[in-house]
């Protein structure tokens, strides 16, 4: 074939296997995060992109990225395959081609599904609204860990590059930290985004403050701002497309509202959700997250299940349903369940979480043992988590019967920052165990 035929063959490939990434726009926008934050080059090209103002060119951007190395690759294969010796060629072409065509078939039908499911407003997946509230803040605003990319991707002026990411992870964890950062260097606002379960004691913390108030709540996270002012919960529901886009701000924002305290307006927002659309599955995902958090597990159950039919296989469904039911007392359904997520999500710290809970309850603590000990590495650079890791593990080992691994993981949880209660449980965990040698002599 012709070098301007294998060159069109190849550039073909990679626009078919780029077009997933020109409708995502979640991916643009955490893409130009990271680039704003440094990240790889190609983040950094789609950030620059982002700069024009206009997402779409940051999708472009993102696409085009995505698409060189397929370009290069196929460009790759189709040479060494025409300059092979000629025994081979036809056979070695002919397997390119076929790669050619499987790849080309894919991206297109990733393409019509992206498409299919494209988000066009940024709201829906930016802190947009809570970022504007404070953008001509120049003093330090502090954003929990999982907010860093999405704040950056808005204004990355809001991201305080003196706290890396573990300096916030823990400041989110230890209110008594956070307060110590404050007075040291004050904080001119609080935007929490992303992940708010991992800034649950931050937030409590600050409904309770009387120097915080709640400034702006909205289907992307939490504002706080000083002063003793009423707290404003409710935000404006903006004009969106369309009723599914409308039934996703609802959702996400009925999250946002519980995470605030309030569960009432939480559950009105997810119900007017669900009555718009009730077999979209990342609503029912939200939804059965939301009857999780709340301790409503027959509910969380059955909508977890009803969002698996929706879409089989998928992990979040799945992880809501076996969290649902280790809670209803389901303890060898759960076990099962999450040793398949332990499996197929070894890098998740709340699947080996959940995994070593349900062995735990199922008295499995081989299992639970190993799945708390690939936690510990995971965890190791947290000293927030590990304390408590080494708490668990000092249990797990004293219930299997071996009282030197269980005092040695005692003994280093107590070097971390426990609750009072904590330290008086190892204390006493350790008393006992002493006790029990002293009885039965050296061993």
């Amino acid at each position: 074939m012709k070098k301007s035929s294998l060159i069109s063959a190849a550039a073909a490939a990679g626009f078919f296997q780029a077009l997933p990434e020109a409708f995502d726009l979640g991916g643009a926008v955490a893409a130009t995060g990271r680039g704003a934050l440094g990240g790889s080059w190609s983040d950094r090209f789609v950030a620059l992109a982002a700069r024009t103002g206009q997402w779409e060119f940051a999708e472009i951007a993102r696409a085009t990225a995505s698409a060189i190395p397929w370009i290069f690759g196929f460009l790759l294969l189709f040479f060494l395959a025409s300059r092979s010796p000629f025994r081979w060629r036809r056979l070695l072409l002919a397997v390119v081609w076929t790669a050619w065509a499987a790849a080309s078939a894919a991206g297109i039908w990733n393409g019509w599904h992206a498409w299919q499911n494209r988000v066009k407003n940024p709201q829906l997946v930016a802190p947009v609204a809570l970022a504007e509230t404070i953008a001509g803040n120049s003093r330090r605003v502090f954003v929990n860990p999982s907010a860093m990319v999405p704040v950056a991707a808005v204004n990355p002026a809001l991201v305080d590059a003196s706290l890396s990411p573990v300096e916030r992870a823990t400041l989110v964890q230890s209110p008594t930290k956070w307060r110590a950062s404050h007075r040291a260097d004050p904080f001119s606002a609080v935007l929490l985004t992303g992940n708010l379960a991992e800034a649950k004691p931050l937030i409590r913390h600050l409904l309770d403050s009387p120097d915080w108030h709640v400034a702006r709540v909205d289907n992307q996270g939490i504002l706080f701002l000083p002063g003793g002012q009423p707290d404003r919960l409710e935000s404006e529901i903006p004009l969106l497309e369309s009723p599914q886009e409308r039934a996703a701000y609802l959702s996400q924002y009925a999250l946002c509202l519980d995470a605030a305290g309030q569960k009432g307006d939480a559950n009105k927002r997810m119900d007017d959700a669900l009555g718009i659309t009730e077999n979209d599955f990342s609503i029912l995902v939200r939804a059965a997250s939301l009857s999780a958090l709340q301790g409503r597990w027959e509910r969380a159950r059955s909508l977890a299940i009803k969002a698996g039919e929706c879409r089989p296989g998928r992990f979040e469904s799945e992880y809501l349903l076996a969290w649902s039911l280790l809670e209803t007392r389901a303890f060898g359904k759960a076990f099962d369940l999450t040793a398949r997520l332990a499996r197929s999500h070894p890098q998740d710290p709340s699947t080996l979480m959940l995994h070593a809970r349900a062995s735990r309850a199922s008295k499995d603590f081989t299992a639970e043992t190993a799945a708390l000990e690939q936690l510990l590495q995971l965890a190791r650079n947290d000293p927030a988590s590990t304390s408590r890791i080494h708490l668990f593990l000092g249990q797990s080992w004293a219930q299997r019967g071996f009282p030197d691994q269980a005092m040695n993981h005692y003994k280093l949880a107590l070097d971390g920052d426990l609750s009072p209660a904590e330290t008086r449980d190892i204390q006493e965990a350790l008393k006992t165990i002493g006790g029990k040698r002293l009885k039965t002599g050296p061993q």
